[in-house]
């Protein structure tokens, strides 16, 4: 019995740090200008980036 909950344990401590903050990620960062002073905002995902090729 004590070895199925260790290994439930350990399964749920593999999924949590495999998982961990992927949905949670935000994936635009604010760039402040140290010029003027102005943030901007730029987004990091794929639709983000020119499409490459002919």
């Amino acid at each position: 019995m004590k070895k199925l909950i260790s290994l439930v344990l350990a399964l749920a401590f593999l999924a949590a740090f495999t998982l961990g903050c992927a949905g949670y990620v935000s994936k635009d960062t604010k760039v402040k200008c140290p010029k003027c002073g102005a943030v901007f905002t730029i987004d990091e995902g794929l639709k983000g980036m020119p499409p490459s090729g002919p």
